[in-house]
């Protein structure tokens, strides 16, 4: 996806680097470092001080298993997020108000390209971080266990 997205992306932002963070990247992902670039930071401590350097968020996960922490920590952070249709399983969010859901490289990459525009990150961002305090801020988890609890 890297390879097809990034191309794409640097007609519009001739600067962009993506940075692949996460545990455990596979061998062809490790070989894109430094590559173009890209960079592959496996095995960090923590993943927020990459999410706060982003302009977008992106999550191009072919296969996902439970919720993505990191789509829900960039939103949380109020960042633009751009993720595939699994990497958004599980997550109540209004596509292209809050996040933007895009399926394949070239879908991605031209998402991307609108993320990039300030403007619409920001308002992206804002009400991807609006969502995340309504749904999963302590008092909205309390509220749906205490109605759990109740039934």
């Amino acid at each position: 996806v890297t390879r097809e997205m990034l191309p794409r992306i640097r007609k519009v932002n001739l600067a962009a680097q993506f940075h692949i963070v996460g545990r455990a990247p596979t061998v062809e992902l490790r070989a894109l470092d430094d590559r173009d670039g890209v960079r592959v930071c496996a095995e960090v401590s923590a993943a927020q001080p990459f999410l706060a350097a982003a302009d977008v968020v992106v999550a191009p996960l072919r296969i996902a298993r439970g919720i993505q922490n990191k789509v829900l920590e960039g939103m949380a952070m109020g960042k633009a997020v751009v993720a595939s249709p699994q990497a958004m399983e599980g997550i109540d969010a209004t596509a292209a108000r809050e996040v933007l859901v895009a399926d394949g490289p070239e879908a991605l990459a031209e998402a991307v390209c609108r993320a990039v525009d300030r403007e619409a990150g920001a308002a992206l961002g804002r009400h991807a971080r609006q969502r995340i305090v309504a749904d999963w801020d302590w008092s909205a988890s309390l509220r749906r266990l205490g109605a759990f609890v109740d039934a």
